[in-house]
């Protein structure tokens, strides 16, 4: 488990996106791990790119 997009090994091929405890998404990353359900899971504004088999967050503004 981790809070970091950074963190996350090549080769995982699925995610799991929790907030309050509650199912925010699940399935395959490349369509789970997006922009909308991260600012959702957090409940603020989060951009998420993708850099190879790398992925990265912050919060515009």
């Amino acid at each position: 488990m981790t809070h970091h997009l950074e963190e996350i090994p090549p080769g995982f091929d699925r995610i799991l996106l929790m907030g309050d405890g509650c199912v925010v998404g699940a399935g395959p990353i490349g369509e789970t791990l997006t922009s909308e359900l991260l600012s959702t899971t957090f409940g603020m504004p989060i951009e998420v790119e993708r850099r190879g088999e790398r992925y990265t967050a912050w919060s515009p503004g």
